[in-house]
């Protein structure tokens, strides 16, 4: 389900897809792809018509961190962009999240709002 096949870029179809989604939701999903680890994130399969991405800046420092591919595991939906179909998320698992990720996401939370935060149930 990874491919550009299954990704709607059908705008009608993204709006609806993202009314029935929430920040801080979250979703199991598998790694499918990590195209070049330390550089960019990883993309995984949702199950949706969407794929989920992990951007490399949410992600461990030491990429020997990083799920690898078939790796199933929770997320929670970091971010969703309103225009083009695309859905950021970030792992559940604190093993899976940057090392210093809560003093990082305090000047970079979605929509700029660390109090958004509160509401994501991540793991330790």
């Amino acid at each position: 389900m990874c491919n550009d096949e299954n990704t709607s870029n059908d705008q009608p179809d993204w709006d609806s897809l993202r009314s029935s989604l929430e920040l801080g939701q979250r979703l199991t999903g598998s790694v499918a792809l990590v195209p070049r680890p330390g550089a960019v994130g990883i993309v995984i399969d949702l199950g949706l018509p969407v794929q989920g991405f992990v951007d490399v800046l949410l992600l461990p420092f030491d990429v020997g961190r990083w799920p690898i591919e078939g790796t199933v595991t929770d997320f929670l939906i970091w971010w969703m962009d309103p225009k083009k179909a695309q859905i950021r998320l970030v792992p559940a698992k604190a093993m899976y999240r940057r090392e210093d990720f809560d003093t990082w996401c305090l000047s970079n939370a979605p929509a700029g709002n660390p109090k958004l935060l509160a509401e994501f149930d991540f793991e330790s």
